[in-house]
């Protein structure tokens, strides 16, 4: 059950900032300005994605 809320927890700090990253993507042009292979907003929709994948999995369980 911690691990379920700990993926809770991990999903709502990244939805949280996911406004930080666009920020951060619009000043950087997509991270064109300092070689990013991604932008920084694919990265935490990524990990958003995957945590909230991972709770509902722990749940099913």
């Amino acid at each position: 059950m911690l691990g379920f809320i700990g993926k809770l927890v991990e999903t709502t700090v990244d939805v949280v900032t996911l406004p930080v990253a666009l920020a951060a993507d619009v000043v950087t042009m997509g991270g064109a300005l300092n070689d990013r292979a991604r932008p920084y907003t694919v990265d935490k929709a990524g990990r958003i994605i995957k945590n909230a994948v991972d709770a509902v999995e722990m749940l099913a369980k």
